[in-house]
């Protein structure tokens, strides 16, 4: 295991409570030497003072929510010799750290990301991949579960995602940071690019996984229905203006704007927005483009060093792994015994099955323990059929099997109680 120190910064602006449960997921990680940055508003700022962690925590205040400037706080505030970077309204499995640093083992590698899973645990949302110079992502296909290097192709270079990627500092500080008039949108997208245009080697590690809710926000509800596109419209222009030909931004405009819309009709087909709403929203992206055209001149402010004291670990680091399997006439008690074992400083997985048909879901519960419900006899990969024939213990065998190597770095057991 490599001990190189790891700062892991979290920003967090208005989301208290996804706060509090990413920094229970934080503390359960294995990886020995690293520390945390917290970078958030007042109401996160308080949930940060009350998390007790296992490992030596900073906390710093923002008044206003641009992601890059906190970003690039906690860059300053770091001292690890790596940086991760992970949202407030992600988990990590306690694994991720740990396999994320170990490809910095190759002196070569500059950045490097993992595999990020959407809100039932499963199935991924987002992977390797590359992005235009007009700021399209393209998925990367990877067949092993090795890392490997993510290289350019022709016309796309290598990105990672904010919320599960780590970078040298000094490459962080050789680029300075993040752009900050990326206030929203495309921010890890433009310094990850920079950073692999400039011969940085990008590694993509599968097995370090986040697990990412994609919380409700300003920008979005709870349903994932957008609410506001002033920050993205603006963010694209930013884009366009550094990497795109100025003979060829127009184009790159008109096509943002009708990937927008078509993506805003959608959602009016689904019944989630309005013909007014549609309207309101194109209006209001529009004009963010038409402001981030005359934010193209200005320098973006960044500093390697942010003076914070850090407060010392509160509590101690995990002490091991306990899976616990629910029967059919003791699921409060597992979840009570699961809520306990978390409280006395050890990592647990429950697995929930009923005898039922239903998905399979993965999540980290407000108490600190992983669960995982669903059917006996439903899917868990979304390419498995829709009902398969199998015992609650087959189901756990299959779950513990997914997890070798992602939720402990050792082998897992299931304890079954009557």
């Amino acid at each position: 295991m490599t001990h190189r120190l790891v700062s892991v910064v979290v920003v967090s602006w208005d989301r208290p409570d996804w706060l509090r449960r990413c920094l229970l997921a934080v503390g359960q990680m294995d990886h020995p030497s690293f520390e945390v940055v917290v970078v958030a508003c007042a109401s996160g700022v308080k949930v940060a003072e009350l998390v007790r962690l296992p490992v030596a925590k900073a906390i710093i205040p923002i008044d206003k929510p641009n992601i890059s400037v906190a970003r690039n706080l906690g860059i300053g505030a770091a001292h690890g010799e790596v940086v991760a970077f992970i949202d407030d309204d992600a988990v990590p499995e306690p694994t991720w750290v740990s396999h994320l640093v170990a490809a910095f083992d190759d002196p070569s590698v500059v950045q490097a990301g993992g595999v990020t899973l959407g809100r039932n645990g499963i199935s991924v949302q987002h992977a390797a991949a590359r992005v235009s110079l007009s700021g399209v992502s393209e998925d990367v296909p990877i067949e092993t579960e090795a890392p490997s290097v993510l290289s350019p192709s022709a016309k796309a270079w290598p990105r990672l995602h904010g919320t599960n990627m780590a970078i040298r500092r000094s490459a962080l500080v050789e680029h300075g940071g993040f752009d900050e008039r990326f206030s929203f949108y495309l921010d890890e997208t433009d310094l990850t690019m920079r950073i692999a245009q400039a011969g940085g080697t990008t590694m993509h590690v599968p097995k370090a996984i986040v697990h990412h809710a994609s919380g409700p926000s300003r920008f979005r509800s709870a349903n994932r229905v957008p609410l506001r596109l002033f920050e993205i419209g603006r963010s694209a222009a930013v884009f366009h203006a550094k990497h795109v030909a100025e003979n060829n931004r127009y184009a790159a405009r008109a096509d943002f704007l009708q990937e927008r819309k078509c993506w805003l009709l959608r959602h009016m087909q689904g019944g989630t927005l309005t013909p007014d709403d549609v309207f309101s929203l194109m209006r209001e992206l529009t004009k963010g483009y038409a402001l981030g055209t005359t934010l193209t001149k200005k320098t973006p402010s960044f500093s390697d060093k942010v003076n914070v004291d850090y407060v010392a670990p509160e509590a101690a680091s995990p002490s091991g792994d306990v899976s616990l399997v629910v029967q059919s006439t003791n699921r409060r008690q597992i979840l009570e015994k699961a809520a306990q074992v978390v409280r006395e400083g050890t990592r647990v997985t429950v697995f929930d099955f009923t005898a039922t048909a239903q998905y399979h879901r993965v999540s980290f519960s407000d108490e600190g323990y992983w669960h995982h419900t669903g059917g006996i006899f439903g899917r868990m990969r979304r390419d498995e059929p829709l009902i398969k024939w199998a015992t609650r213990a087959q189901r756990v065998s299959d779950s513990l099997a997914s997890l070798d190597g992602v939720r402990s770095a050792g082998p897992l057991f299931a304890e079954t109680e009557q």
